[in-house]
């Protein structure tokens, strides 16, 4: 299955990673890159379900969608010091994990402000466990000022179909 997945796989030369890096780096901000440069060689595997993984020494760090670029889930812990982090209780998280948006009544907290189109890490209140990787659709400001609605996009969870795949990678 793994095969019928993936179009290419190739290692990036040093001039398309740099582009890369300077993407990631408008896109999520400085501080991801010092986590980054630490790896030797940069992978890209394309696939046919829509989105771009970037391996870096063999281990899926980012996924990229729509020219969104976050990180995969698996390695999520790696970018809990530098993404902001949405809380929410645990009668979200089935939802969550179903593919369902992130709702304002669920969200408990936010570790630090952010503005709307910020990609943020979604955790459960229980264990604190990242379990999502989301777009946030207003600000941290917003969320807490409105009663209800969407705050933010999933773009990817456990057990989605890009969480498959990476597994087998």
């Amino acid at each position: 299955m793994k095969e019928k997945l993936v179009k290419t796989r190739y290692r990036l030369s040093k001039k398309d990673a740099k582009k890369l890096l300077n993407k990631i780096e408008a896109r999520l901000g400085s501080e991801i890159l010092d986590k980054l440069s630490t790896f030797a060689f940069v992978e890209k595997v394309d696939t046919r379900l829509g989105f771009s993984i970037y391996l870096f020494d063999k281990k899926p760090i980012l996924l990229e969608r729509k020219d969104i670029i976050f990180p995969t889930i698996l390695h999520a812990d790696i970018f809990r010091e530098i993404l902001p982090i949405v809380v929410v209780d645990m009668g979200a998280v089935p939802h969550i994990i179903n593919g369902a948006d992130v709702m304002v009544p669920g969200i408990r907290e936010v570790d630090k402000p952010f503005n709307e189109g910020t990609i943020v890490l979604i955790a459960d209140e229980e264990k604190l466990r990242i379990f999502c990787i989301g777009l946030a659709l207003m600000s941290s400001r917003e969320i807490f000022s409105e009663k209800r609605g969407r705050a933010v996009k999933n773009l990817h969870h456990v057990k989605d179909k890009i969480w498959n795949l990476i597994l087998r990678l």
